[in-house]
């Protein structure tokens, strides 16, 4: 598995998921362009990743702006002069009323934010993929997008199109070697979740773990592996 002088895009760099995965590809030579919202979490993430600061640049990026998307993903190809690998991990939970209860503006966040910003980032990068017809797609569901539960329906739609959208892509774009995949998170263990009611860490996937696995998929070695649902559930 080799991922040196790869180029990736990703979003939700700041994350705790976007931290792991950058500090992976970063080790492993990738070069990367990093999008971020959250400027206080992004400026704790950066130092973890500080001394890798010639292999990657960094730019805020609100995902339910087209304009902020292309810019990311233009910033990307004319700094590194391609796109091998995009990972959409921005995302916006919430726990809320039931679906019949739940007001319009918040579910209008959910997904412009879960899905419409995968959606219009697919579009500028797929584009540039489409040049080489190699490249490595990956979407970050939660379990909740197959398996709903009372309180979280909104957020369980609004993830759960993310499988339709990695589906519909993986069949229109099968005769290329860009692939589409989704790994699927339930509960990982961070400093967010270890804060929640009933915490059991010991139960949880580390992020690091996620990262090994996010790392493998986008690997040439792994180009067989094409419209899948990685489920990484830990034990719960």
């Amino acid at each position: 598995m080799n991922l040196k002088g790869k180029i990736a895009v990703i979003t939700g760099g700041e994350g705790p998921l976007g931290r792991a995965v950058s500090k992976k590809f970063l080790a492993e030579g990738v070069k990367m362009a990093i999008g971020w919202y959250a400027q206080t979490e992004w400026d704790e993430a950066k130092e973890l990743i500080s001394d890798y600061k010639e292999q990657f640049i960094s730019m805020q990026v609100d995902v339910t702006k087209e304009e902020s998307i292309a810019e990311l993903v233009k910033t990307a190809k004319d700094a590194y002069g391609s796109i091998d690998i995009f990972l959409y991990m921005a995302g916006s939970f919430n726990v809320g009323p039931m679906l019949w209860e739940t007001d319009t503006v918040i579910f209008d966040k959910l997904v412009n934010v879960n899905l419409r910003g995968a959606f219009i980032s697919s579009k500028y990068v797929v584009r540039i993929m489409l040049e080489k017809k190699h490249g490595r797609i990956i979407f970050f569901p939660a379990k909740f997008a197959i398996d709903p539960k009372p309180h979280f329906g909104a957020y369980a739609v609004s993830k759960g199109g993310l499988v339709t959208l990695m589906q519909a892509l993986r069949e229109e774009l099968k005769e290329t070697d860009i692939t589409v995949n989704v790994i699927m998170p339930d509960a990982m263990d961070t400093w967010r979740t270890r804060k929640t009611p009933n915490a059991q860490p010991d139960k949880w996937v580390k992020t690091s773990d996620v990262a090994n696995l996010v790392s493998l998929v986008c690997s040439d070695e792994c180009n067989i592996l094409n419209g899948a649902i990685l489920k990484t559930f830990g034990k719960t």
